[in-house]
């Protein structure tokens, strides 16, 4: 049985807490509950059937009775957690994104490599049902070569003066490194690696410091274009999130289910077929994938240099909307200095 210590106890941590719940106890169980309002320690602890509580993090990660750490911290917090479980030799996840600077996790990455540890970045969308069904009929090809994806993420985010969330060095930047990391998962999953970033962000100081509001703009190194929008003050909104992405031969979009459209299969040729997805909780998903990686010794979906990956492209985000430049994910520097020249 894996035993597992639970560092944060805000919003996401009653979820994982639930997510843990849906797994065979005999597999992994929550032992050990940490925060530093004890007081929200003892009362998720209940809930989680944990029998231990802290208030330090570091002594948590010290302990010898875990072997595994889920940190629902502030995003600032991700590294030196990350790193100080994995050199007590412990296996970790931690929420998205995975740290706040790119060098925060490639420090990270190694910790987890020199201590032959599991480090797996929470990045939950990728094992929802809807968005594993998009994948496999990206995967199939029946949509041809890709050519657009449209995703976005619609929520009312406002936190109370003095929240970490206000604090863009705390969060990482605002809503695009944030929520919008998910959304630039997926698309980096579905259409490959992305080559060039143009963004622009909303910025709302009453709101927190960071942007409320965003629109990242990509190129893929297939030649594949797409967009990202992202809004934390819609206040009335049609839908959560959404997806479409179309290619030279069909497309497929989650408006209301799943719905695929493709010249190469007869029955989705003349119209957009509605396909049974069936649900589950993504939460409990990527726990048991966790698990199961530890078990076996593979790697995560969600890995640390694939986070990491998604993370440069949040991050470019924010040094293209800096620059006015167009910046490459993985040379940011460089191609705004070549839109300099």
């Amino acid at each position: 049985m894996l035993r597992v210590a639970l560092i944060g106890c805000g919003g996401i941590a009653a979820t994982h807490v639930h997510g843990y719940a849906a797994l065979p106890p005999e597999d992994v169980r929550v032992t050990v509950v940490c925060d530093a309002d004890r007081g929200s320690a003892e009362a998720l602890a209940r809930r989680a059937g944990a029998t231990q509580v802290d208030e330090d993090w570091a002594t948590t990660v010290a302990r010898t009775d875990i072997d595994a750490v889920d940190v629902c911290l502030p995003h600032d917090l991700h590294a030196p957690v990350a790193i100080a479980a994995a050199e007590h030799g412990k296996h970790v996840i931690v929420e998205k994104p995975l740290a706040t600077t790119l060098a925060d996790a490639d420090a990270m990455i190694a910790a987890a490599e020199r201590s032959g540890v599991v480090l797996m970045c929470a990045l939950c969308e990728r094992y929802h049902p809807e968005y594993e069904c998009i994948k496999e009929i990206v995967d199939s090809g029946v949509l041809g070569d890709p050519v657009l994806a449209r995703i976005d993420h619609n929520q009312d985010v406002e936190m109370p003066p003095g929240h970490w969330i206000r604090q863009a060095e705390r969060i990482g930047g605002g809503a695009i490194a944030s929520a919008g990391c998910h959304r630039l998962d997926l698309l980096r999953w579905y259409f490959g690696e992305v080559a060039a970033v143009s963004s622009f962000g909303y910025r709302d100081p009453g709101r927190m410091a960071g942007e409320v509001a965003g629109v990242v703009n990509m190129r893929f190194e297939s030649g594949a274009i797409g967009t990202l929008t992202i809004n934390w003050m819609s206040r009335r909104r049609p839908w959560y999130e959404s997806i479409w992405l179309e290619g030279t031969r069909g497309s497929v979009h989650n408006h209301g289910g799943v719905h695929v459209h493709s010249l190469d299969v007869p029955e989705w040729s003349e119209d957009y077929v509605r396909l049974d997805v069936p649900t589950a909780d993504p939460f409990a998903a990527e726990l048991r994938h966790f698990v199961r990686c530890i078990q076996t010794g593979s790697t995560p979906l969600t890995d640390g240099r694939e986070a990491r990956r998604t993370m440069a492209v949040a991050l470019a985000a924010y040094e293209s909307e800096r620059s006015g430049h167009t910046v490459d994910p993985q040379h940011p520097l460089d191609s705004a200095a070549e839109d300099d020249a």
